[in-house]
């Protein structure tokens, strides 16, 4: 067990994660909760924690909260030398920040880095296990954080359910989900998950969404050649 409060070096030793999980995998990892060492923290927080990532593509810290803190940048081609910089407090999610409107869960959770996010986020409640979520929220005092769970507790529980996974994995799992479907627009994108128009268009690039259209297009263009073609 690692000393807690103290990353190890090698935070992700396995890499960044390309490859997308599907329900029948995340519920593998609710599985996983009920056997290991959840510290001090309830097998339903985890669950439901877990449950807000993988539905809505939160950054771990939007739905957590976090100290302000400093960093530093280091220099490259344009910034010749290292320029220190502060993040903002993110307070969380709090218990008023959910709500339920008719089928929906609601859920407000502002956007950090720089990015906008001008509604709450709904969840309907028949997806699978968003019941965790408001189970959650139902026995979360008033004016409290709904997941106060800190950052390396969070790191330290997801590496014991998975070491080759991590929180913001399930970050880029929706948002990429999410890109490949060809109904979905860019305006959508950004405004569910805060990114900008850039970012997004390179998730759907890596999403290959613009690849499959393009495919999809040739074959309804050609098909009627071909059959015309045989007809001769």
């Amino acid at each position: 067990m690692y000393m807690r409060h103290r990353f190890p070096e090698h935070r992700y030793k396995y890499g960044k994660q390309e490859k997308g999980i599907n329900l029948q995998d995340f519920v593998h990892i609710l599985e996983r909760v009920d056997e290991i060492n959840l510290l001090n923290y309830t097998p339903l927080m985890i669950k439901a924690f877990l449950t807000l990532l993988y539905w809505t593509g939160l950054r771990k810290t939007e739905a957590t909260g976090a100290r302000a803190h400093r960093y530093i940048l280091k220099p490259y081609v344009k910034r010749t030398e290292p320029e220190v910089r502060y993040t903002d407090n993110i307070k969380g999610i709090m218990k008023e920040d959910i709500y339920i409107d008719d089928e929906y869960l609601c859920i407000n959770a502002i956007a950090r880095k720089h990015g906008q996010r001008k509604g709450a986020l709904r969840l309907y409640l028949g997806l699978p296990y968003v019941n965790l979520i408001v189970d959650q929220w139902m026995t979360t005092e008033p004016n409290t954080r709904v997941f106060p769970i800190s950052e390396y507790d969070s790191w330290w529980i997801m590496h014991n359910i998975d070491p080759k996974l991590y929180l913001h994995f399930f970050r880029f799992n929706r948002i990429t989900a999410l890109c490949s479907d060809p109904d979905m627009s860019i305006v959508e994108l950004c405004s569910w998950t805060g990114l900008h128009v850039r970012t997004i268009q390179s998730y759907m690039e890596r999403s290959e969404r613009y690849i499959k259209s393009t495919a999809e297009k040739m074959r309804k263009s050609l098909i009627p050649r071909v059959q015309l073609a045989e007809t001769k």
